[in-house]
């Protein structure tokens, strides 16, 4: 009975499975490094990635702390895996050095008194590359995260030095460092960040919820969304990508802004989940991280005290207030300005996706309310009743009260067993119709409203 939950949006309808390459993807993080400096996110940082790329359809392989063995067995096996026209990943998340104009991924137990004996023990990276032009993927995309202070320096050793060298990719390939030559990539954001993913992933992942962004595009607002958080900490780190690749690659295929479940590969609808106080954070960032309101980002920090994006919260604080119009001197509204309303009536078509239920589209009516309130009834009998505010079509919010209904006569009800939630909305109006994402305690998704307006 649980899986017939829906939200206010929805009416539960299989959307046909899109054909596709295969989709494989090595994850390697290491941390725990035997002879030199250990690292703190990079474990968290492939978890995290590799649970992104198995949402978009990809089959992951997640490794941790490899010793040179393993970790050249990894390569291996997944070389062995790898096959003409298929789509490839590989995300490497560690300690990284470069010398004479090469990079090598360095193993958890390396013990390395000199350059050859680097050259010998840690994993060059262009073997990686080549192994993935050699087994003619059709597009592959390597990204590197060891672009951190050089562990051999901390150890005594003069071996390299910081970061990683630039590198040219081959055809159909693209490749992206966490920092630029010479720069060293920042874990956190200072003392109050508690995101257990460096600065560049957890940009990184929300880059890659984007729906219908091809990969070149997503990964340059990787880099100037990095910058300004480094920024604000006064260091300069700056993402480099290279970039040959062939056609476009979408991790999220689809229209921008419309449904994000629509991978080439959608993964099986999964069973009821009651997310763990992390993922609600992540959800509640998620649904105001595109917000112009400041009020949005002072909620989440009153809401989420040691959240893990309470230091990106503060940046936006601080930029907003910073380009907020003086108060002082408020320009006075013309006679005849007019704002925005809903048009009463209905009923309107709409439709949304949940993460509870991937690959999933599901469509109900609206009817609008004289008073600009707006309600909703979908076939399951599940109810809604929204108030929305439309003044700033850029920024349409509103918050909704979502009751549900019954099931051959039998109450439907939340994983936590009540039969109603709170809901957030967030979105803009475009050319009358309203899209944007919503969230509650238990689930995130998409909506799009079909709505009349008029000029008041």
């Amino acid at each position: 009975m649980l899986k017939t939950i829906a939200f206010s949006v929805l009416i539960l309808v299989l959307a046909a499975p899109a054909q596709a390459a295969r989709r494989l993807a090595l994850v390697i993080g290491n941390d725990s490094y035997q002879n030199v400096q250990q690292l703190k996110n990079a474990r968290a940082d492939a978890k995290s990635i590799a649970a992104e790329l198995k949402a978009v359809g990809f089959e992951v392989t997640l490794k941790q702390d490899l010793n040179q063995r393993t970790m050249k067995s990894a390569l291996r096996e997944f070389k062995a895996q790898v096959q003409g026209g298929d789509e490839v990943v590989f995300y490497f998340s560690g300690h990284g050095v470069q010398f004479g104009g090469s990079n090598y991924l360095i193993p958890v137990d390396i013990t390395a008194d000199s350059e050859a004996q680097v050259a010998d023990d840690a994993i060059p990276l262009q073997r990686i590359l080549d192994d993935l032009t050699e087994q003619k993927a059709r597009f592959s995309l390597a990204i590197i995260d060891a672009c951190r202070s050089n562990p051999f320096k901390e150890a005594g050793r003069a071996i390299g030095g910081r970061g990683l060298a630039s590198v040219t990719p081959a055809t159909g390939q693209m490749i992206m460092y966490s920092a630029g030559a010479g720069q060293a990539a920042l874990d956190n954001l200072g003392p109050k960040d508690t995101n257990p993913n460096g600065v560049f992933t957890r940009v990184l992942i929300q880059e890659m919820h984007k729906t219908g962004v091809p990969a070149g595009v997503l990964l340059k607002d990787v880099q100037s969304d990095v910058v300004e958080l480094a920024h604000s900490v006064n260091h300069e780190q700056v993402p480099a990508l290279y970039d040959q690749s062939l056609g476009k690659f979408f991790f999220r295929p689809g229209t921008p802004g419309t449904l994000a479940g629509n991978a080439s590969a959608s993964p099986a609808a999964a069973s009821i989940h009651v997310p763990t106080a992390a993922e609600l954070d992540e959800s509640y960032w998620q649904g105001i991280k595109g917000s112009s309101d400041a009020s949005d980002f002072a909620s989440y920090t009153k809401s989420f005290p040691k959240g893990m994006h309470i230091a990106e919260a503060e940046m936006m604080t601080r930029k907003l207030a910073r380009s907020a119009a003086p108060k002082s001197a408020p320009a006075a509204a013309p006679a005849n300005a007019s704002k925005i309303a809903l048009v009463p009536g209905g009923p309107y078509p709409a439709w949304g996706t949940s993460s509870l239920f991937p690959g999933v589209v599901g469509r109900q009516s609206l009817t609008i309310n004289k008073d600009g309130s707006v309600d909703s009834l979908d076939t399951f009998g599940n109810s809604s009743h929204t108030t929305v505010n439309i003044s700033d079509p850029n920024n349409v919010y509103g918050t909704q009260i979502t009751h549900l209904g019954k099931l051959n006569g039998v109450q439907v009800r939340y994983p936590d067993g009540s039969t109603s939630t709170q809901v957030t909305i967030q979105g803009k109006l475009v050319n009358g119709e309203i899209t944007g994402t919503w969230f509650d305690k238990f689930q995130t998704g998409q909506f799009g409203w079909t709505v009349r307006t008029t000029n008041q």
